[in-house]
């Protein structure tokens, strides 16, 4: 079973804009009335508009500091315009600071759903298109013991939704296709994705968040993990 980690196992503590903000104060940037919201909205609309990262298939080194540039250049777009500060130490700081698991929170029902699934003997990965610190994130959340494998899209070579990714998991855990169940809260990177690469697909959809235009019959919806057990028909 593969399982997103962001919005899905886990979140930030308080919001992106919040932080960014904060930090970018530290680093000379004059103070903005609204500006933490002002950096969550400019953060969204620029990361939905950011081209997938290029990967070299085999090459982890180079996949490593192409994900690395790619996120300079999309902090440099989130405060283009804003005002003088010294962008390279920013930037420096809150690389590090979201490699940091003290930032993040396990979602509440988390745990328990992770041992559910694990006391049902399946194997279970985490399949992200974050960068290298997911390790060390999930390390300091407690959830490398509760999993069996955690792949990155540097790793694999390509990134959700790309058909690759996935592929590359199940020949990890040497399984078909169709054997695979992918859980994750992003219906293009996550449904999509594990659906057009022969997997099964389950939406998380938690509350509050926006549904998708139009979600095709057959994916199960839940809005929490707590649901995944019952849903896949495992004794608890």
């Amino acid at each position: 079973m593969g399982l997103d980690a962001v919005g899905t196992l886990f979140q930030l503590r308080e919001s992106l804009g919040g932080v960014y903000a904060e930090r970018a104060r530290a680093h000379g940037l004059p103070a903005l009335e609204g500006l933490a919201d002002l950096l969550e909205g400019r953060f969204r609309r620029e990361f939905a508009a950011m081209p997938r990262p290029a990967y070299r298939a085999g090459d982890r080194a180079h996949n490593d500091r192409v994900d690395r540039d790619w996120w300079r250049v999309l902090v440099q777009r989130v405060f283009a315009g804003l005002g003088p500060m010294d962008f390279e130490a920013f930037f420096e700081d809150v690389y590090a600071r979201f490699a940091d698991a003290a930032v993040w929170q396990v979602y509440p029902e988390v745990p328990e759903a992770l041992a559910a699934l694990r006391r049902a003997d399946l194997r279970l990965a985490i399949i992200s298109n974050f960068d290298v610190r997911l390790t060390a994130v999930c390390a300091g959340l407690d959830l490398l013991p509760a999993v069996d494998a955690v792949l990155i899209a540097a790793e694999a070579g390509a990134a959700k939704p790309d058909a690759g990714i996935f592929h590359s998991a199940i020949r990890r855990f040497g399984v078909r296709p169709e054997q695979a169940v992918h859980v994750g809260d992003s219906w293009r990177d996550d449904v999509e994705g594990a659906r057009a690469a022969g997997l099964t697909a389950v939406h998380l959809q938690r509350p509050g968040e926006e549904a998708p235009g139009e979600r095709p019959p057959g994916v199960p919806v839940i809005s929490d993990l707590s649901a995944l057990p019952d849903l896949l028909g495992l004794q608890r």
